[in-house]
């Protein structure tokens, strides 16, 4: 399995935080207590920095196709109970909660269209997914940098898209109730929480 993201994975917290300070690790940490005593999936969970202060209190399973940022996240999140995976989700199990961590906007449309229904699947009613992301740019200089990352990110790491996805068109309103949202850098960045009817 190639390592995409390899190259990235010891330059991708100090060029995150000198770009965006603490607000991605905000948005991915936000609602990290939900999962204590749940049952909890991780998916594109990076370097696992955003939730290295779980503990024994956190279970679950954590699944990243990056072999370098699964080795990082091994060591943030070793004081939990949540079991490592290097690969792709393969869609099954039995889960309380799910993060995404600004792992859609790196998923052709066609693949979200697989996964959002393996999630639900997956996801006892009453569960709920939080969604961590990039959102429509709010300021000209937003418009600038988020397509100086998605170049970066396709030349880098051989990123599949060229856009953001339409992450609401995604979440039937028929089977999802958005609960929650907060945003960081007026609306460009957002998590969200979405519950199973």
């Amino acid at each position: 399995m190639s390592d995409d993201y390899g190259f990235l994975a010891p330059l991708y917290q100090p060029i995150s935080r000198l770009v965006f300070g603490k607000d991605l690790i905000a948005a991915n940490s936000f609602f990290a207590d939900l999962a204590q005593d749940r049952h909890s999936l991780i998916i594109g969970g990076g370097d696992g920095v955003a939730y290295r202060d779980w503990d024994v209190r956190f279970s679950g399973e954590y699944w990243d196709t990056s072999s370098s940022m699964c080795a990082r996240a091994s060591k943030n999140l070793s004081k939990s109970r949540i079991c490592l995976h290097c690969g792709p989700w393969p869609g099954r199990g039995e889960f309380e909660l799910v993060f995404l961590p600004f792992v859609l906007d790196t998923l052709p449309d066609r693949e979200i269209e697989t996964l959002v229904p393996q999630i639900a699947a997956a996801l006892q009613p009453g569960g709920r997914v939080v969604l961590s992301d990039f959102f429509a740019p709010a300021t000209f200089s937003q418009k600038l940098l988020q397509q100086c990352m998605l170049a970066s990110f396709r030349l880098l790491a051989r990123h599949r898209r060229k856009d953001l996805p339409a992450y609401g068109s995604f979440f039937n309103p028929e089977l999802w109730e958005k609960e929650q949202e907060v945003t960081w850098r007026r609306g460009w960045i957002r998590t969200q929480v979405y519950r199973k009817r």
